[in-house]
């Protein structure tokens, strides 16, 4: 679909939006925070992804479904846990899920069912945010706000067998904790969507690793392999991934950016590109057969710790 056809929301007059019909309509919305993305990144990285991952949606799900129209609201340049560095700018999570769930709310209530988010922002309190947004609206409004960056973010750090194979990148190349933060995973990303914005030394950026545990990183880790002992395998890998981002973020000589940006390459992102618009097409499809009869929820990175996105920062 052409740019030209996708209707911009705050352009539509009333009239406009009262002709449009809800269940034959879907919104569109990119959301994540300003946030340092090491030397060679802009700090708006995460929302010009989170577009281009918009416009390969609506272009993808045209084709599949000319006969839907399909509205553009503008970007939320709003996320929490952003890199705790200066430069960024975060939100606490709760303000983030009232908004969320406030523009659904506002969207059922006019009739329409999907609200579909672009999202490229792997902060914990971020993603389980949005995901309680989409829980509450399905609860109350029986409305479908469709997160899919949610779940590729999950295979992502997981690496799963199937998404490794779909992108063709391998580990600590594929935004896993290796490659947690601007390494070679995003700078590719940007190389594919945005090249003119990555910096042109980036090939030469040193690489950032995993920091020693210390701490509560340590203390983390320790309960990660106690989970391990009792069989709880997927907990235990999402709670080495938190002990891993605690003790990067808590490094005393932290860099902001976490893998080698050296490595990436405009191919690797349109691969990873390529997967997660097939990942976010597949579960808008599931909502769209259901016809508002079932949920398409998904459990992203430490949803069974989701209370904490009620702590403050």
């Amino acid at each position: 679909m052409s740019e030209e056809h996708v209707l911009e929301y705050v352009d539509l007059r009333l009239p406009d939006i009262q002709a449009l019909q809800g269940e034959e309509t879907i919104f569109f919305i990119s959301v994540s925070p300003i946030e340092v993305h090491g030397p060679h990144l802009p700090v708006g990285t995460d929302v010009f992804i989170a577009e281009e991952l918009q416009r390969r949606y609506i272009s993808e799900i045209s084709l599949r479904h000319p006969e839907l129209n399909f509205v553009r609201l503008p970007p939320l340049y709003a996320g929490a846990d952003a890199l705790p560095v200066k430069g960024s700018l975060s939100i606490p999570a709760r303000c983030l899920e009232r908004i969320l769930f406030s523009y659904g709310k506002g969207l059922a209530e006019q009739g329409f069912k999907y609200l579909f988010v672009s999202d490229n922002h792997g902060g914990p309190r971020h993603q389980i945010a949005i995901e309680a947004a989409a829980r509450g609206l399905w609860k109350r409004h029986k409305f479908y706000l469709i997160n899919p960056f949610g779940l590729d973010y999950r295979l992502m750090v997981l690496q799963d067998s199937k998404f490794m194979e779909m992108t063709g990148i391998g580990p600590g190349k594929c935004g896993d904790d290796q490659d947690n933060h601007a390494g070679t995973n995003e700078t590719s990303l940007m190389l594919a969507c945005a090249p003119e914005k990555v910096s042109k030394d980036f090939t030469e950026v040193p690489p950032s690793i995993v920091p020693d545990k210390r701490g509560v990183a340590a203390l983390v880790s320790g309960l990660s392999k106690i989970a391990s002992l009792f069989g709880g395998g997927v907990i235990s890998q999402e709670l080495e991934h938190l002990a891993n981002t605690l003790a990067w973020i808590n490094d005393p000589i932290m860099k902001p950016y976490m893998g080698e940006p050296a490595n990436a390459s405009k191919e690797a992102g349109e691969a990873m590109f390529a997967a997660r618009v097939k990942v976010g097409v597949e579960l808008f499809e599931r909502a769209l057969a259901s016809g508002g009869k079932e949920p398409v929820h998904i459990v992203p990175m430490l949803w069974f710790l989701r209370a904490i996105r009620y702590l403050p920062g």
